[in-house]
């Protein structure tokens, strides 16, 4: 889904989604993977919240988000 990866015309480390669109720029790989595994992070958090807030709308209409 996120992809943490080297451009070599500018030395600097790229945070990309599959499709290839940048998401982040960092001048280093450890700043970068950071970066990456924070954003998973608030992505879960943000489903959980989403889904919560759905339940309480629709009930057990929500099954399980993916």
């Amino acid at each position: 889904m996120i992809a943490v990866v080297e451009d070599e015309a500018t030395g600097h480390v790229r945070v990309v989604t599959r499709d290839g669109e940048t998401l982040a720029i960092a001048a280093t790989r450890a700043a970068a993977e950071d970066f990456a595994a924070l954003l998973l992070e608030a992505w879960e958090e943000a489903i959980a919240a989403a889904a919560a807030r759905a339940r309480l709308k629709h009930g057990a209409a929500i099954i399980e988000p993916r």
